[in-house]
């Protein structure tokens, strides 16, 4: 526990050093709090690895393709036909059920490499260094906000 505080503690100063991180350097970090957090052997991380980098490359598609369609929605909200708006909520549906389908993949292809509790470990660590992210970035702009008001 003191080398994963450690750890997020060196990659979260240097992160607050750089202006802003790229998701680069968020995925190595992630792979880092990962790696620590599930203990895993070395024949279970190379097997383990692919399968949950395949993962989050589908996740990370259907990310963007819910941002892009938002983002288009937010633009133009107020000239949405009927029909546009049905087919917009058909397709985040259709997003969401996707992004289900892929977690249960990835549940599915794990339980032949490691253990269901190791799973339920990477579901836990996923959501732990998610908060952990939001907060420091919560963290930031905070700080960000005393700065330029001069210190008040």
């Amino acid at each position: 526990m003191k080398k994963i505080i450690l750890i997020l503690t060196l990659v979260f100063s240097t992160l607050a050093i750089a202006q802003r991180p790229n998701r680069e350097q968020i995925k190595s970090l992630k792979i880092a709090f990962i790696t620590e957090q599930l203990n895993l052997s070395v024949k279970e991380a190379q097997q383990f690895w692919p399968i949950y980098n395949s993962y989050e490359d589908g996740m990370e598609t259907l990310r963007r393709q819910e941002r892009k369609l938002l983002g288009d929605l937010k633009n133009r909200f107020d000239q949405l036909s009927e029909k546009e708006g049905q087919t917009a909520l058909n397709t985040l549906s259709k997003t969401a059920q996707d992004k289900l389908d892929i977690k249960e993949r990835l549940i599915l292809e794990l339980k032949s490499v490691v253990s269901s509790k190791k799973i339920l470990k990477l579901l836990k660590a996923e959501e732990d260094f998610k908060r952990s992210l939001l907060q420091k970035m919560k963290e930031r702009r905070a700080n960000f906000g005393k700065r330029s008001n001069g210190g008040r």
